[in-house]
């Protein structure tokens, strides 16, 4: 979970890029490997909420925020496995902000992040979270803050195959950057839902509270999302969502986004049980 440009764009940037940044997706590794269940959804849809199975993922959403301002955002997801209990992974960001006194386009911040397996088996996994987002945009309202570390953990456990739960928590701090960029100090926790349909279809349902140490207040999100693969390792999936709670800064957000994973298991999904 990111934070945003502007102290208005904070939170809204910041629901969506970490945690999911967050998009974030945690899946055991070892369930990909031959020992996995061939019929196991979670195994082959590959969007859990801390995803251990490489992907590249290019991603464009939309987000709408009070008094006529928007934010176009495009982002490039590249993730490396490394010592197969370790997901490294890189985000970049083409942002293009729009309001009443024109526009601001440009690169926006990268961010790095690894992703740790902990623990594992068939139904359950838990994984440390640790990266940074660095101070790299070509104009500082296309940033996300000053760079900032974030640390963090998520597990996720499976009671039935076709249902999986999970939870992140997720600290995000300023420790360095410019003056002309604002501090950023979150505590993002995210409670989601994925239930995987027939063949390699899954729908998501998260929940993000918001905790702005700097400012003092909270805010919970709330995105849906629907998506499957479509032909063999390629995915297809919309995203959409809204503020709940707390002081407005998101009217509404949508995202699509196309997915290939670069290892799969064995076998296809049967339909839910």
């Amino acid at each position: 979970m990111g934070c945003s440009t502007t102290l208005l764009l904070a939170a809204l940037l910041a629901a969506d890029q970490n945690a999911p940044a967050t998009e974030a997706p945690a899946e055991d590794e070892a369930l990909t490997d031959d020992k996995a269940s061939a019929n196991d959804p979670a195994t082959e849809a590959g969007v859990a909420p801390v995803e251990l199975i490489p992907r590249l993922e290019l991603r464009q959403s939309f987000v709408r925020l009070p008094g006529g301002v928007a934010a176009h955002v495009t982002t490039t997801e590249l993730d490396i496995a490394f010592l197969r209990r370790v997901l490294l992974r890189y985000q970049g960001h083409i942002r293009v902000l729009s309001g009443p006194n024109g526009q601001v386009s440009g690169f926006g911040d990268a961010e790095v992040q690894a992703v740790g397996l902990l623990a594992s088996s068939q139904r359950f996994v838990a994984v440390a979270i640790a990266g940074a987002v660095l101070d790299s945009a070509s104009q500082p309202e296309l940033g996300t803050g000053k760079t900032q570390l974030v640390f963090g953990g998520a597990a996720a456990l499976s009671p039935v195959r076709w249902w999986l739960p999970y939870l992140i928590i997720q600290e995000q701090f300023s420790v360095a950057g410019a003056a002309a960029r604002p501090d950023i100090n979150q505590l993002v926790v995210r409670f989601g839902n994925i239930v995987f349909g027939p063949g390699f279809s899954w729908y998501k349902l998260d929940f993000d509270g918001v905790t702005d140490f700097e400012q003092e207040k909270g805010r919970l999100f709330g995105q849906i999302e629907v998506g499957s693969l479509l032909v063999g390792r390629v995915g297809l999936f919309m995203r959409s969502g809204t503020q709940l709670v707390g002081t407005e800064q998101v009217d509404y957000s949508v995202e699509v986004g196309l997915r290939y994973l670069f290892r799969l298991a064995k076998g296809k999904p049967s339909e839910m049980k």
